[in-house]
C-alpha cells in the first residue's frame, strides 16, 4: 500500500511522458531528444520523467527546456535519481527547476518519491517551494526519499514560508491539500515540525506519513494539527507508534466530521485506543475505509469497533485482522457485524489468538498508580528498539544543519569543538548550494590527538606491492568494498607508517578498473569510511580512525591518481567543515584542499 503512495495518476491529457525508458542521463546530449520534445510541445501541463536518472549536467538542459513553459502544472519526477549519489541531487533539482522560478508557472503538484535524496536533498528544494512557482502547489508527494528528522524541519520551514510569503504577495494563499511523505523516518522531532507546518496551513485534505518511526510526541502534534484542518479526509499513520497517544488522536478524530479513509493499522493502539478511536468515529457520516489491524487490540476493542459502525452505511472497508480476538472473540465481531455487506471479505487469518491475562485488560479505573506502571513498561516495551536506534544515532549523526545541535557530539569531528563553523568559500564544480550548508560532520571517528592503544604486526606491508593489491582486489563485484576496506585497515593500523599508507592506497587505486558506475560506487563507499554519510547498506557509520593526519597527508600524496568525482567531492565536504583544533592537522587539511583544487 505504502509503495502505491509513490505513483501520480495522469490527470491531464497534455503530459509529456518519458516514464520508465531507462534513460540514463550523463551529459547534456544524453537528453537532447526529451529536451526537444519539450520545447516543441504546444501545451506543456505535466512531465513526466519516473524509472529514468539523470545528473546535473543533463538536469540543467531539462531545466532550460521547461523555462518555456509558464503553464507548466505537474512535475511527476518520481524515481528520477536511480543510482546517483545523494550529493548529486541537490543540484540536479535546483538545475531542474530554475527556469520555473522566474516564467510565471504555477506549480500544483510535485511528485519526488523513490528519490533517496536525504536531508540535503530538501534543501535543493527549499528555494522552489518557497517561491511564488509554488503558492498554487496542491499535491506534494515526496514517499520514501530518506529525508530523516532533520529532513522534516527542513521541508516543514519551506512549506511555512511558502505559506507567509503566499500572504505577504497579497495573491493566492498558499492552500496545499494532500501530503504524502512515507518511509521517511521522520521520526518524533521531524514529524512535530510537520506539524506545526500543517496548523498554520490549514487546508489539507489528505495527509499520509506511514512507516515513519513517529512515536507518541509526535502524534499527539500531529493530532493538535488535523484539527486544524477541517476538511480532513484522509488520515495515514499506518505503522508509527501511537500507544498512549491514541486518546489525543481520537479526540482530533471526532472533530474532523468530512473523514473518509483512517488508516491506523499495525500502530499498536491496542485495546484502549481502539475503544477511543471506536467511540470517536460513532457519529461519523462520510467514513468510508477503516484500518485498525495489527494493533494488539482484544475483544473488547474488536466489539467496541463493531458496534460503532454496524449502522453506518457510508462505511465499505473494515480492517481488524491481525489483532488478538481468538476464535471466539472473532464470532463475536462477525455476530456483531452480520448485517455489513464487506463481512465476507474480512479476513481473520492473522488474528494472534486471544490471552485472558492480559494485563491491560485487568487494570481498572481505581488503581491509577499500577496503570501508570503497566503504561511505562509498555512504553519500555514498545519503544526499546527505537530507542536503541536512537541512541546510535545520538552517539554518531552524520551531521547538522545550521544550527547547534543541542546534545554533545561523539566520536569522529573535523573540529575541536562542535560549534557550527563559519560559512566556507564558494565550492565550484557539484554545486555552489551544497557548500552553503552550515553542518558539522560527526561520526565515529576521532579526529583526537591520542593514537590508538591497540598496536600489532604489520602485516600489510605485502600490499606495497601492486601485484599483491590486484591480487587482493581480484577485480570483480567486491572490488570497490575490498578497496575500502583496505584504506580502512591502514588508517587504523598504527604499526603502518606514513609512506607504507600512502604506498599501499596509490597502489589500490591503480589496481582497481573504474567505470562509470564503479567510480560512484567507489565515491559513495570512501564518503562513508570517513564519516561524511551514513552506510545505506546498515544505516549507521564505518568504524572509528584516530589518525587523520595520517588520512590527510595519503590523500594529498595520491592526489594524482584520485579521480576528478572523487576530489570534488571531497572539497565540498572538507570545506564545510570547522577547522581542527590541532594544527598540524588544520594545516594538512588546508594544504589538501589547495592540492585537490590545483
Amino acid at each position: 500500500m505504502t509503495d502505491n503512495l509513490s505513483k501520480s495518476i495522469k490527470s491531464t491529457e497534455h503530459e509529456l511522458s518519458w516514464a520508465n525508458r531507462g534513460l540514463k542521463g550523463n551529459c547534456a546530449a544524453d537528453v537532447k531528444d526529451l529536451c526537444d520534445e519539450i520545447v516543441k510541445y504546444k501545451k506543456l501541463k505535466a512531465l513526466r520523467l519516473e524509472g529514468n536518472t539523470i545528473n546535473e549536467e543533463a538536469a540543467t538542459a531539462i531545466g532550460k527546456a521547461l523555462e518555456k513553459h509558464s503553464e507548466i502544472e505537474r512535475l511527476i519526477w518520481n524515481d528520477l535519481f536511480t543510482t546517483r549519489l545523494k550529493t548529486e541531487v541537490p543540484p540536479s533539482l535546483i538545475k531542474l527547476t530554475q527556469g520555473l522560478l522566474t516564467n510565471g508557472s504555477h506549480i500544483v503538484e510535485i511528485n519526488l518519491s523513490d528519490n533517496a535524496f536525504g536531508p540535503i536533498g530538501v534543501k535543493g528544494l527549499e528555494t522552489f517551494l518557497s517561491s511564488s512557482a509554488c503558492f498554487t502547489l496542491e499535491e506534494l508527494r515526496l514517499n520514501n526519499c530518506g529525508m530523516g528528522s532533520m529532513g522534516g524541519k527542513l521541508l516543514a520551514e519551506a512549506l511555512i514560508a511558502c505559506h507567509k510569503n503566499s500572504i505577504a504577495a497579497g495573491g493566492k494563499r498558499f492552500a496545499l491539500k494532500q501530503f504524502i511523505a512515507g518511509r521517511n523516518r521522520l521520526e518524533i522531532e521531524g514529524s512535530q515540525a510537520l506539524a506545526k507546518a500543517f496548523e498554520i496551513i490549514g487546508t489539507l485534505e489528505v495527509i499520509r506519513m506511514p512507516q515513519n518511526g513517529i512515536r507518541p510526541p509526535g502524534i499527539e502534534a500531529l493530532a493538535i494539527a488535523f484539527v486544524r484542518n477541517r476538511n480532513l479526509r484522509v488520515i495515514d499513520l499506518n505503522d508509527n507508534t501511537i500507544t498512549t497517544a491514541a486518546q489525543k488522536l481520537a479526540s482530533a478524530i471526532e472533530k474532523l466530521a468530512k473523514l473518509e479513509i483512517i488508516n491506523l493499522e499495525s500502530s499498536l493502539i491496542r485495546t484502549k485506543g481502539a475503544i477511543a478511536v471506536a467511540r470517536a468515529i460513532v457519529s461519523h457520516k462520510n467514513l468510508q475505509e477503516l484500518y485498525l489491524g495489527c494493533n494488539d487490540m482484544h475483544t473488547e476493542g474488536g466489539l467496541e469497533v463493531a458496534r460503532a459502525v454496524k449502522n453506518m452505511p457510508s462505511l465499505k472497508v473494515l480492517d481488524l485482522n491481525g489483532n488478538c480476538f481468538g476464535l471466539d472473540g472473532i464470532d463475536e465481531v462477525r455476530s456483531v457485524l452480520e448485517n455489513k455487506s464487506f463481512i465476507n471479505q474480512m479476513a481473520f487469518s492473522d488474528d494472534e489468538g486471544s490471552d485472558e491475562e492480559e494485563e491491560e485488560e485487568e487494570q481498572d479505573d481505581g488503581n491509577e498508580s499500577d496503570d501508570e506502571e503497566d503504561v511505562e513498561e509498555e512504553n519500555d516495551e514498545d519503544y526499546q528498539e527505537a530507542e536503541e536506534e536512537e541512541q546510535d544515532e545520538n552517539e554518531s549523526p552524520s551531521f547538522f544543519f545550521g544550527t547547534n545541535p543541542t546534545r554533545q557530539t561523539t566520536g569522529f569531528q573535523f573540529g575541536g569543538s562542535p560549534t557550527i563553523p563559519s560559512k566556507p568559500e564558494t565550492v565550484n564544480g557539484l554545486s555552489n548550494m551544497i557548500a552553503k550548508f552550515d553542518f558539522n560532520v560527526s561520526s565515529s571517528f576521532s579526529f583526537g590527538l591520542q593514537p590508538t592503544t591497540d598496536t600489532k604486526d604489520n602485516k600489510l606491508s605485502i600490499y606495497n606491492s601492486i601485484d599483491k593489491v590486484k591480487e587482493h582486489l581480484k577485480n570483480d563485484e567486491q572490488s570497490i568494498e575490498r578497496a575500502i576496506k583496505l584504506l580502512e585497515d591502514i588508517w587504523n593500523d598504527n604499526s603502518v607508517l606514513q609512506n607504507d599508507s600512502s604506498s599501499v592506497a596509490r597502489n589500490i587505486l591503480k589496481g582497481l578498473t573504474l567505470t562509470n558506475t564503479s567510480e560512484r560506487n567507489f565515491n559513495e563507499r570512501l564518503l562513508v569510511s570517513l564519516g561524511f554519510v551514513k552506510d545505506e547498506q546498515t544505516g549507521r557509520l564505518r568504524r572509528a580512525n584516530n589518525q587523520p593526519d595520517k588520512i590527510y597527508q595519503t590523500l594529498i600524496d595520491i592526489n594524482q591518481q584520485l579521480p576528478k568525482s572523487t576530489k570534488n567531492l571531497l572539497s565540498i565536504f572538507l570545506q564545510n567543515t570547522s577547522n581542527d583544533q590541532n594544527q598540524r592537522v588544520s594545516e594538512l587539511k588546508r594544504k589538501l584542499l589547495v592540492t585537490m583544487k590545483g
